[in-house]
């Protein structure tokens, strides 16, 4: 559940801050696999007045490294499988784009499809092929010695580079100085860090803080850590969202929780039913299943249960 919470406020976010900068798409479907998805791509529009109205430090030189930009979100200690997972998904988005632009661009040209493009047309759009932020509050030693990362050039120590061919990035949050530069990246940072960037953020005068009060209300509306932070600034519609979202929020947890009781019911219910099978006192299956005597007579007696 916190789970949820944490990737809503972090899409709501970066949505927020970037509105004014690029375009910002969220939940992206992978053609190769229903069940994955790229939480977050932008695409960067350095001609937008955004860039010179708001200096986000850190943040903002991450999102220029490249036109297109896919991020990743852990809030939490980052594991390998989870960069095994960012790798998978961005390879599969990018294998079926680079298709569909190859595609495009012989059919400009009408060319077959046996037909090759030029190199320098085919290294053009291989400049689209997306870099990946991994943001993430923690991470091990281990896992940046496993994925064979280096501090990176460019920036400060906290943000790391995996081997140029995969196109990936690691910005480990909690070892980020505070400092006003990363300031807006602290954000999605562990309780403490996030809490102290959201009262430095709330200090902030114009022009440093032009046109983010929306933000300042989007992290009291999204994010966990500020739900005890006092709410007298936000508008009557603001305080209402927030009645609405904490409604959203106890009704979805309480769905999840169904689901794992019926998850759980169900498993007991498998077992017991091959302990069934093999004719063992009903008093030992319920102890070992939790399950009452009448419940597993029930099963027992039931035509579906192919005993």
């Amino acid at each position: 559940m916190a789970q949820y919470k944490h990737d809503r406020f972090f899409k709501f976010y970066i949505q927020s801050l970037y509105k004014s900068k690029g375009n910002t798409l969220k939940n992206i479907q992978i053609h190769n696999d229903e069940d994955l998805e790229i939480d977050l791509m932008f695409i960067g529009d350095l001609a937008k007045q955004g860039w010179q109205e708001q200096d986000l430090g850190l943040f903002d030189r991450l999102m220029q490294t490249h036109p297109t930009v896919i991020i990743e979100h852990y809030s939490g200690y980052l594991e390998g499988v989870d960069v095994d997972d960012c790798i998978t998904r961005k390879n599969l988005y990018w294998k079926y784009q680079r298709r569909e632009l190859i595609k495009a661009a012989k059919s400009a040209q009408n060319l077959t499809s046996s037909q090759q493009l030029l190199k320098p047309e085919v290294a053009q759009i291989d400049r689209n092929n997306p870099f990946t932020w991994v943001l993430t509050v923690n991470c091990g030693k281990q896992i940046l010695q496993d994925c064979a990362t280096q501090v990176h050039p460019d920036f400060e120590q906290g943000v790391y580079l995996l081997p140029n061919q995969l196109r990936i990035g690691i910005v480990i949050i909690e070892q980020l100085a505070e400092t006003p530069v990363h300031l807006w990246l602290k954000m999605l940072g562990n309780r403490e860090s996030a809490r102290r960037a959201f009262r430095s953020i709330e200090q902030l005068s114009p022009p440093d803080r032009t046109g983010k009060n929306d933000i300042m209300a989007a992290c009291l509306k999204y994010c966990v850590y500020f739900k005890d932070i006092a709410t007298d600034g936000l508008t009557p519609e603001e305080s209402e969202f927030m009645k609405t979202m904490e409604e959203i929020d106890i009704w979805y947890e309480t769905q999840m929780n169904n689901a794992k009781l019926e998850g759980e019911r169900l498993q007991k219910q498998e077992i017991a039913l091959k302990m069934l099978g093999k004719n063992l006192p009903l008093e030992t299956i319920a102890e070992l299943t939790g399950l009452t005597i009448e419940q597993l007579q029930q099963l027992q007696a039931s035509p579906s249960n192919g005993l």
